[in-house]
């Protein structure tokens, strides 16, 4: 039977995003008396051109990664001003010696001290830096609550010595670490350290750190999903995938689905190359590469409950 999705269209009323209701699924969360549509971005950064560094940028503006026109310019002003229709939204830079990439944690920390009541700051650390176990220590000082990793732009082995110690120390402290476990087309990146399975040793030997897969680990959202399943604390955000890879986004959609893990999702926008909006509006067709065929559809009930996830609850971040 030809599948037929019955999500409709995307109501924006001031900042909020109007919920699909099913059944008993409200999405809807108190705050101060005031009945609020919870959506909980995971994935948003604040990095000026300058911070992102020359590699990136340039990648980005030469088209190949599909974002030519992207302004990288990210102040605390418009950051704030694109999470508006969220409830609460996890924001970091990053920071790579090999790419030259550097936010300030401080200046994450500054912002999110602004908005306690909404922004929710990570730092950012290299395994490769001098000192990553006193970054955290000053992170934690800070008000940070988790730790935005990647070994592709930080060129480190998951597995490795060093890694291994920011791992242990997160654990230890109970810090959240997001991990960017996806392709990128920086020539420089090692590819061989960004395939999800190599957090499969990172969960064993860590097995009470939290960890978010970036991306669904797109292109390997199969290894992705092997992850979340398999693992209690092992999570993936769908940032980025659904919207600039929607065919991928959707295999990787349809997979969790199939494996019974949608409910390991957790929703992020990866602003600013995709806005909250424009993240929602993709989930909600995402269905369009399966109506008329028979592929699988991904039930309306499990995208909403994934748009409007309490990822702080089970984070631990609440």
């Amino acid at each position: 039977m030809p599948c037929v999705s019955t999500c409709g269209n995307l109501y924006v009323r001031d900042t909020h995003i109007a919920p699909k209701r099913h059944g008993t699924h409200s999405h809807v969360a108190c705050h101060g008396g005031m009945d609020t549509i919870m959506i909980i971005d995971v994935h948003t950064h604040l990095s000026t051109r300058e911070q992102w560094g020359k590699a990136f940028g340039e990648v980005m503006d030469s088209g190949v990664s599909g974002h030519a026109s992207m302004d990288l310019e990210v102040t605390p002003e418009r950051h704030w001003k694109a999470v508006g229709p969220a409830s609460r939204a996890i924001v970091f830079g990053i920071n790579s010696i090999a790419l030259g990439m550097h936010t300030p944690d401080e200046a994450i920390a500054d912002y999110a001290a602004a908005h306690p009541e909404k922004i929710i700051g990570f730092m950012s650390v290299d395994p490769n830096s001098p000192e990553p176990l006193a970054q955290i220590d000053r992170g934690i000082d800070m008000g940070l609550k988790g730790i935005k990793m990647s070994p592709v732009y930080q060129h480190y082995d998951p597995n490795g010595d060093e890694a291994r110690k920011v791992h242990e120390r997160a654990e230890r402290l109970g810090l959240v670490i997001l991990t960017h476990a996806a392709f990128h087309c920086i020539a420089r990146t090692p590819m061989q350290w960004a395939n999800p399975l190599h957090y499969d040793r990172v969960a064993r030997d860590f097995p009470e750190l939290k960890i978010i897969l970036a991306h669904i680990g797109l292109p390997w959202h199969t290894d992705a999903m092997v992850m979340i399943r398999k693992h209690a604390n092992v999570f993936a955000d769908i940032s980025g995938g659904v919207l600039y890879r929607p065919w991928w986004g959707y295999q990787a959609l349809a997979e969790c689905h199939e494996n019974s893990v949608m409910h390991k999702l957790l929703f992020g926008s990866d602003f600013p190359l995709c806005t909250i909006q424009q993240t929602i509006e993709a989930l909600r067709g995402v269905n369009r590469f399966a109506a008329g065929t028979g592929m699988p559809c991904i039930p309306d009930d499990q995208i909403e409950d994934l748009i409007h996830r309490d990822a702080l609850s089970l984070l631990g971040l609440t």
